[in-house]
């Protein structure tokens, strides 16, 4: 019976530890950025959700990406898991430097931060061989 080579299919932890970090430095680059824009700028702050979210879609996004391309295979699997473990450490540092913040948005920026990671994942092994 000839043997299959499992090596090639694990997790890469290294890469979704690199992933996370990656979107934790980028969503605060782009956040420091979106807060400068706002205080310079007469841009009305009710547009600011959207901000947020289009902020946590990309950073997590682009942390998938970089897992996906550095595991080079179920870009999807790390994918989730570097943006579900992206949400909790936001939530977590949101809810002990702004309590009382969580609200019903908490649902769907978990399932647009999702669905960010995801896509990242799956384009990010898509491009591991390039």
């Amino acid at each position: 019976m000839p043997s299959v080579d499992m090596s090639n299919y694990e997790f890469n932890f290294g890469a979704i530890t690199k992933g996370i970090l990656f979107a934790l430095v980028l969503s605060l680059l782009l956040s420091t950025g979106a807060g400068l824009v706002y205080h310079f700028s007469s841009l009305p702050e009710h547009t600011l959700p959207w901000s947020a979210g289009i902020i946590l879609a990309c950073s997590a996004f682009c942390g998938a990406f970089t897992t996906g391309k550095r595991a080079g295979n179920k870009g999807l699997y790390h994918g989730l898991a570097v943006g579900i473990l992206f949400f909790f450490i936001t939530w977590i540092a949101a809810a002990l430097f702004l309590p009382g913040q969580a609200d019903i948005s908490l649902i769907t920026k978990f399932l647009v931060n999702l669905l960010g990671s995801a896509l990242g994942g799956i384009i990010g092994v898509g491009m591991a061989g390039k």
